[in-house]
């Protein structure tokens, strides 16, 4: 039967409580004969016992011509006994199961992982219980689930705020299901076990808050990447990370992919080429990355191929792609030709008369190396790994520091750039290529899920028949609209050393001086005296945190009516001098990079010349 997959990446798209329809099964579960064996098969005598003393490799067709071989057996490259062998020998229940991904078992392997633990708690066994599950078993599962505050080794776990999380759980517990008893669990019994889950999500205050599908344009773009090449505040192990944080953005921006495709993108990937302009002028070099897709349910899709052409004498090189990704080729010695070892060399390069374009190949060696690797520390210091890629958590986690770092009051999420992606392309190009691009089968994942809950137009201009004010409306529809650098972004001393008075601190803080005296008596009282000494650690990063949220929250009020009663009584608008005295003086390697980046751009080949 057909069935859905659930893909790590989904998270991003369907745990804002968008629905998972099933799809349409087609059952293949009754046996089917496929052939008879008879005593007269087709002119060749065949039987099990000639099957099981068969072994095709005595055959030796590997030191016999294929022509050859196919002869003796009037066109075919194998006997009869080989292809019936192959029937009797195929095991079909090695396809019962469906064919998840690693980042499907995941979710799946833990909801099995809860189940278990629930069916040990109350004593009962875990098959059984799915192969006898009722609404009210069902409804039992999921306020326990909902009521876990401790996880593995003890450790606090975050809970569960949002019913679109409970949605999640439900979903992928039906797929654990059919993945246990071989049966799609009742339909009957998955319509009633909707209004369960409404009762829980009250019964538990869960939120129906949905994250905004707010886009990132490309003035916030530019605002997130001028922050990170210039921030001292977030650190990289290797300057080449901080390149490649940029490049993954501007990757982004216009393929409108999976952020999880374009992380797994190969120097294979990516064809480089010196092009005609048709439009006349110097020879350009557009470039083509073909992310490959991350979600292959109903088969394996066809990679698309973006193209993104060079912009000469654009005013920012900080948003020109081929300026990362060729830094990253020229830093790694990408290119075939071995004379290409400079940028410069490039600006020697001509096509063919005659021909529209020269391309310029990467090394067969490096087709299959990634793009996107963490480092590792060496003797040395650190260096780029040979095999261990960056992951989407490590990634996410660099972008939204520096868009706090650069005011956003909005986390900024690399889903930002896929929104506005979708969003732009809705207006040039035809759904059926947005679609293509997003790796949707029709629009309705984008109605529900992309296009933005702000409305980007003006429709009281419209109906008033006056000039729409867009640009204004896309401006404060965008998450950097409400950016600001005098948004804190990290505690005080005074508001991290208040953490210590909060009671669950001071009551581990206690229990440690208890065990403080024991610890020596015995191998068990040092093992829990370790135990109590990480948990405050534990517990204070968790508080600071929510302290943060909550200061960063509450800041954007609270400093509005500050800068109104200041105007207001006349004392005017006060500038904040500790945001750059906070910012660290640029090292001599990325103060390099800063200026060049940042040189004045000619706008004519004649200033250039």
């Amino acid at each position: 039967m057909t069935r859905h997959r659930v893909r790590q990446d989904d998270l991003h798209e369907y745990s804002d409580g968008s629905n998972w329809s099933d799809g349409e099964s087609s059952s293949s579960e009754d046996s089917v004969e496929v052939f008879d064996v008879e005593s007269n098969n087709g002119g060749y005598n065949t039987g099990l016992s000639d099957i099981d003393s068969f072994d095709p490799d005595d055959i030796g067709l590997d030191d016999i011509d294929p022509e050859d071989a196919a002869k003796l057996f009037e066109g075919n490259l194998y006997s009869p006994e080989y292809y019936v062998r192959c029937i009797y020998e195929f095991k079909e229940s090695a396809f019962d199961g469906e064919d998840y991904s690693a980042g499907s078992k995941v979710l799946l392997d833990g909801i099995e992982d809860l189940w278990n633990q629930y069916c040990a708690f109350i004593k009962r066994d875990p098959q059984r219980a799915f192969e006898s599950v009722t609404l009210a078993f069902l409804n039992s599962f999921f306020d326990w689930l909902l009521s876990q505050r401790t996880g593995k080794d003890g450790r606090k776990k975050r809970g569960t705020t949002k019913s679109s999380s409970l949605g999640t759980y439900w979903k992928v517990y039906r797929l654990v299901y059919e993945r246990a008893t071989g049966e799609k669990l009742d339909a009957k019994l998955n319509r009633k076990m909707h209004s369960v889950l409404k009762l829980l999500a009250k019964k538990h205050n869960l939120s129906d808050h949905k994250r905004e599908n707010r886009c990132m344009t490309i003035d916030n773009l530019k605002e997130q990447v001028d922050t990170t090449l210039r921030t001292t505040k977030k650190s990289f192990s290797l300057g080449e990370l901080r390149i490649l944080c940029i490049l993954f953005l501007l990757l982004l921006a216009p393929t409108g992919a999976r952020p999880t495709s374009v992380l797994l993108l190969r120097f294979g990937d990516i064809r480089i080429i010196l092009a005609r302009d048709p439009d006349g002028g110097p020879h350009k070099i557009p470039t083509k990355p073909t992310p490959e897709p991350t979600k292959t349910y109903l088969g394996t899709k066809d990679a698309k191929t973006v193209t993104i052409p060079e912009v000469l004498f654009d005013p920012s090189l900080t948003l020109s792609v081929q300026t990362f990704l060729l830094g990253i080729l020229f830093r790694h010695r990408a290119f075939e030709a071995p004379s290409l070892t400079w940028p410069e060399r490039l600006t020697q390069l001509d096509i063919h008369p005659g021909e529209q374009e020269l391309p310029i190949p990467l090394k067969a060696s490096m087709k299959d190396v990634h793009i996107f690797r963490r480092t590792i520390k060496t003797l040395a210091g650190y260096e780029i790994s040979s095999n261990k890629l960056i992951s989407y958590g490590m990634m996410a986690s660099w972008i939204k520091r520096c868009g706090e770092i650069a005011g956003m009051e909005v986390p900024t999420i690399p889903y930002n750039l896929r929104y506005n992606a979708a969003n732009g392309l809705t207006d040039e190009v035809s759904d059926a290529t947005r679609n293509l691009m997003l790796d949707h089968a029709n629009s309705t994942p984008f109605q529900r899920h992309y296009l933005g809950r702000q409305i980007v137009g003006d429709p009281y201009g419209i109906i008033r028949g006056l000039k729409p004010q867009n640009a204004l409306v896309q401006a404060s529809c965008s998450i950097g609209h409400s950016m600001s650098k005098r948004r804190p972004i990290d505690l005080t001393t005074d508001q991290a050393a208040s953490i210590n008075l909060h009671p669950t601190v001071k009551q581990l803080a206690r229990r440690i001086e208890e065990l403080r005296q024991l610890r020596n008596h015995s191998r068990g009282a040092m093992d829990e005296y370790k135990d109590a000494v990480r948990k405050p650690r534990s517990e204070k990063q968790r508080l600071k945190r929510a302290l943060k949220q909550q200061i960063r929250d509450e800041w954007t009020d609270k400093q509005a009516v500050v800068d109104i009663e200041a105007q207001l009584n006349e004392l005017g608008l006060v500038e904040d001098s500790t945001v750059e005295a906070s910012n660290c003086p640029m090292r001599p390697a990325q103060r390099r990079l800063v200026d060049a980046l940042m040189a004045q751009v000619e706008t004519s080949i004649e200033a250039v010349r």
